[in-house]
Formats: C-alpha cells, sequence, structure tokens
C-alpha cells in the first residue's frame, strides 16, 4: 500500500498509484464512496447494474471525472465478458468509445481518452509505457486471468506501438485476495494445469476440499512473464470482500444489485 494514496474530493474517495502519477499518467481506482445511488446512501456506483437509476450513474460517473481533474475527457468502456479479448482503440476506428464493445481490455495511444474498467471483486490493472505515452486498462478475473489477459495486454502493446516491457508501469487495483477469495476444485485444476507456477497463488485451508486463489499474485506473475520489471508492478493488496466499507463485493453483497467501481487511465492533452 505504500506505493498508493487515498485522495477526498468532497465525500467522494478514490485511490491513486504513486509510480503512475509522478510518470504523469491520469488514472484512479475509485471506492463505494461519495455518489448518489438506489442501492445505498452515498454509493457511488459507476455502472449501470440493476437496482441503480441510470440518471445516478451518470451523475456518479460525472462526479467521479471531475475529482480526477479529467471533465470533458472521452470515457471509453467495453461489455466486459470475462474474456482475453483486447481491443486497441483511436480516432480511426467508428466503434471507439462504444460501450457494447466485447472486451476485456482496452489500450489507447489517444490523449483526452479514459480507458476504463469496471470490477466487483476482479482484478483492475492499469498498464502504462512511460516512454510512448501508451496506456491500458484490464479486467482480470479468475476467467480472463485463465486465459492470460494481462500478458496477452503488453503483448498486443508491443505489436502495436512498439512497447518495451521494461518501459511499462503497472498498478493493480482493490480486488478479491487471497484470504477470501475461495474457488473449487475444477478452478485450482485448471490454474495447475495452465501455470507451471500455480501453486504460489492456490492455498488450502479446508478440509471440505475448497481452495483460495489468489489472483493478484497470478496477473502479477504474468506481467513479470511478459517482460515487465517487477520493480515496476505494483499491488494494492486491498481486499473487496474484507473492506466492504470501501468497495463492492460481488461475492459479499450477492449477485443482485451489487454497484460497481471503476479503474481509469489516460493520456494528458
Amino acid at each position: 500500500m505504500n506505493d498508493f494514496q487515498f485522495r477526498r474530493r468532497g465525500r467522494l474517495i478514490y485511490l491513486v498509484c504513486s509510480p503512475l502519477e509522478r510518470a504523469g499518467f491520469i488514472h484512479a481506482f475509485s471506492t463505494r464512496l461519495g455518489g448518489i445511488s438506489s442501492l445505498s446512501d452515498d454509493a457511488l456506483n459507476l455502472g449501470f447494474v440493476p437496482g441503480d437509476a441510470p440518471a445516478n450513474v451518470i451523475e456518479n460517473r460525472r462526479r467521479f471525472l471531475a475529482a480526477l481533474g479529467a471533465t470533458g475527457w472521452k470515457l471509453i468502456t467495453a461489455r466486459q465478458v470475462h474474456s482475453s479479448t483486447v481491443l486497441v482503440v483511436g480516432r480511426a476506428e467508428p466503434s471507439a468509445g462504444h460501450t457494447q464493445l466485447a472486451s476485456d481490455a482496452l489500450i489507447t495511444s489517444e490523449a483526452g481518452w479514459l480507458l476504463a474498467v469496471q470490477t466487483a471483486d476482479c482484478v483492475p490493472i492499469l498498464v502504462a509505457d512511460a516512454a510512448r505515452r501508451v496506456v491500458a486498462a484490464v479486467h482480470a478475473g479468475w476467467r480472463g486471468t485463465l486465459a492470460g489477459i494481462a500478458e496477452k495486454t503488453v503483448t498486443r502493446m508491443r505489436e502495436e506501438f512498439g512497447t518495451r516491457p521494461e518501459d511499462c508501469l503497472a498498478a493493480l487495483g482493490p480486488a478479491a485476495q487471497a484470504c477470501c477469495y475461495e474457488v473449487g476444485r475444477k478452478v485450482v485444476e485448471s490454474f495447475r494445469s495452465r501455470f507451471d507456477d500455480a501453486e504460489r497463488f492456490i492455498s488450502s485451508r479446508q478440509p471440505s476440499g475448497r481452495w483460495y486463489l489468489n489472483l493478484e499474485l497470478s496477473n502479477v506473475r504474468q506481467l513479470i512473464g511478459a517482460g515487465l520489471r517487477s520493480e515496476n508492478i505494483f499491488p494494492s493488496g486491498l481486499c473487496t470482500i474484507c473492506r466492504h466499507d470501501l468497495f463492492f463485493s460481488h461475492r459479499r453483497e450477492g449477485h443482485q444489485g451489487v454497484g460497481r467501481m471503476m479503474s481509469v487511465i489516460g493520456i494528458s492533452r
């Protein structure tokens, strides 16, 4: 957490990664605090989910961007489907900015655009190429992690923009951590068959055949495998399930009426 700081704008609270900030990238990981919502008082729900009015979400997004000093920036989102699909968005693409693009990672080199992923337990990853000024936002649930979405994102940055992984910074925001993220045998077996080092991020603490998965560490390992320097990878270590006071959690709150946090990154004009 030494590399992260909480910031407050009125009642709205968000999280920034200091190394990304020092490198000149506008970015943030939202919390659940400082908005308006039908879900609960003061909820900064930034996703169009059942149980909340679209007008509330629009206002919450306005407040969030205003807190970052990004009023007027183009917010680019996607229809997250727990895949390994990576999209590059730019002005030449007529579909750029369309909120129904099926993807779990977005990349751009356009200034004044904010790439966004939405989470409520999955791992949000923000990647910035400090040399070529290219950014990416990644949504990594267990399926996307299993499919290697973090590594594929860095590979796509290299292919499209000539990114050198050693020039990249990566911040991993609040997510369900190993202390709480319980999974079944099939998930464990899938990770063991996919990753040689799977035992590093799988632990068993119950005789009932349940395991705990460290999604954050798995994605850190992927980023290192993609060529990032370990000292340029910054995991927050914050657990969305433990810290219900700060974050939305799909697992803790159930399947209906759970808000979404938003993690964003952009290049200043």
